[in-house]
């Protein structure tokens, strides 16, 4: 890394605002210079010439000094792009106890952090003329509750042969198999559900930054959560904009406006998604949990079997129904091509509303407060009011051609359920052969996971007209693990797949390395015997001239 320009960047000082050069040792008796920079620091941008010309599998290794966080919800802390770039690449610390391993304890892993370097396949590229570029995270993801030290130990370039470039070229992305989609969390944007901050990118650059993932890859639909509630990331007249004022910014730059945009140039779908997500109490997840909307409407909100608001307002009710609506509407004057509904998240949609209720006890002559919850006519009666909605929103989507309605649903099956087998059709409030048989949806995407056999059986009901996309979990997998559960759900008859928290799996490269291809059945095996060299953990000897074995356990 002493290679790298502007030299004026490098110091082996820890001088604020430079790049860190330290010396290391690896256990293989391999000697380098790594780069690494402070969190709290602006350290700026580095070139690394490369000097190779041709193909080259890119691997790029890295000491992961002080994590912030060593689990999946770590967002990278190092940016890194080749010349020529879209924009820069998220990398962050992989799950090293699925990859290297079990590991017995949190801080077992993070020794083990401390004491090694991540080596992970990145990509593939003709690197002829070009440099490697590498600076810090950006906002947000330079936040102290994410960022810790950004490091580079060093590149490792392995040259194809010829035979190689011929598979190389067998993996480009054709219409065919274009058949992911990533279902990005707006966490960061509005704050997460757990309480964070809000952010409102200035520049074009953050969107094609988080676009860079998708490109050239088998991904054919962005899912942009849009509306977390009420809270509107775009320049809503509906909506809640997340600030006392609740008033759009000039600097902000419009999320739905610059995605869009940015999707339908490289050939991409843009969905606008929703989950119902509304106030909590005490208020811990500010601004999110303002939920204006909520109180505005009290009288719509959920109620127990004793008649109690929840913290939720009910589909039961058209005014619930119609607002939402308002927000979808919105959406669509920006060019999108889809809706999608997460009616994972914020279930059930009805409870023991007066209109549901009555419908009960209009068909069965009872008042279901006193039947049990399981009760599968109650059931059956609350996934009415769920479709009602999907109706509506299928109607609304119908007004002009070509727009697509995906829906995200649970997918184990409900609390009350699970005595009946993985068949039962509904799942909190959702009634998933009701919606294949009337021909609401276009794709359905169950999460976390699925019964194979379940989807054998909607793939039987639907035939093809309906794409069956199951989300691929966990969150973090090995590359071999990704593509033998793809293989999996293609075999019960999926024909393609989801990724929720999409936006938090690329930064683990050589897990996104395997994801981005996953469209190409005929590559399956392929990945599955090379992955496992996709990733590996270099044990350090030396670390600043320090023996690494006999320091650092002081945390």
């Amino acid at each position: 890394m002493s290679e790298c320009t502007p030299r004026d960047r490098l110091t082996k000082d820890f001088k604020d605002g430079c790049w860190q050069l330290i010396g290391y040792e690896t256990e293989d008796g391999v000697r380098g210079i790594m780069a690494s920079a402070f969190g709290s620091h602006d350290s700026g941008e580095l070139t690394l010439p490369l000097d190779v010309t041709g193909p080259h599998r890119i691997f790029l290794g890295i000491n992961y000094t002080k994590p912030q966080d060593v689990g999946w919800s770590s967002y990278g802390e190092l940016a890194v792009k080749l010349d020529g770039d879209f924009g820069y690449s998220r990398v962050g610390a992989e799950n090293m106890r699925q990859h290297a391993g079990h590991i017995p304890s949190k801080m077992g892993l993070v020794n083990e952090i401390y004491k090694s370097i991540q080596e992970a396949y990145w990509k593939t590229e003709d690197l002829t003329g070009k440099s490697l570029v590498f600076r810090q995270p950006s906002q947000p993801y330079n936040r102290p509750e994410h960022l810790g030290f950004s490091n580079l130990s060093y590149v490792r370039l392995v040259p194809l042969s010829d035979e190689e470039i011929h598979a190389w070229d067998q993996e480009k992305p054709t219409a065919a198999t274009r058949n992911l989609a990533q279902l990005f969390c707006t966490g960061q944007l509005t704050g997460h559900t757990a309480g964070t901050y809000t952010y409102h990118p200035t520049s074009e650059d953050w969107f094609r930054d988080e676009m860079v993932p998708l490109l050239d890859s088998d991904f054919g639909i962005l899912v942009f959560e849009a509306l977390r509630g009420s809270y509107a990331s775009y320049r809503t007249k509906v909506g809640y904009l997340g600030t006392e004022a609740d008033e759009w910014e000039e600097d902000w730059i419009d999320p739905v406006e610059i995605f869009t945009r940015l999707c339908h140039d490289n050939g991409l779908k843009m969905f606008v998604s929703m989950r119902m997500i509304s106030v909590q109490y005490p208020m811990n997840r500010a601004p999110i949990a303002r939920a204006k909307h909520y109180l505005e409407r009290p009288q719509f909100a959920k109620k127990d079997r004793k008649g109690r608001p929840t913290t939720g307002l009910s589909l039961a009710y058209p005014e619930v129904r119609d607002f939402w609506l308002s927000l979808f509407r919105e959406t669509l004057e920006y060019g999108i091509d889809g809706i999608q509904l997460h009616l994972n998240r914020a279930n059930p949609f009805v409870m023991y509303e007066e209109p549901v209720v009555k419908a009960f006890e209009k068909q069965y002559g009872e008042d279901p407060r006193d039947l049990p919850e399981s009760d599968p006519r109650y059931l059956a009666v609350q996934a009415e009011f769920t479709t009602q909605f999907i109706r509506e929103v299928r109607a609304l989507l119908d007004e002009a051609p070509d727009r697509e309605l995906a829906i995200t649903f649970y997918g184990a099956p409900h609390k009350y359920d699970k005595d009946r087998g993985p068949y039962h059709p509904i799942r909190y409030n959702c009634d998933i052969e009701g919606w294949i048989e009337e021909k609401l949806v276009d794709y359905l995407m169950p999460s976390p996971k699925i019964s194979l056999d379940l989807v054998r059986k909607w793939r039987e009901l639907a035939g093809d007209r309906v794409h069956i996309w199951p989300d691929l979990m966990p969150r973090t997998q090995p590359a071999e693990m990704y593509a033998q559960l793809a293989r999996e759900y293609y075999e019960a008859g999926a024909d393609g797949f989801c990724l929720w928290d999409g936006e938090r799996r690329p930064h683990r490269i050589s897990e996104w390395a395997a994801v981005r291809r996953l469209g190409h059945r005929d590559q399956l095996d392929r990945i599955i015997t090379d992955g496992p060299g996709w990733y590996r953990k270099v044990d350090l000897e030396t670390l600043g001239e320090f023996s690494v074995r006999e320091s650092f356990h002081d945390g």
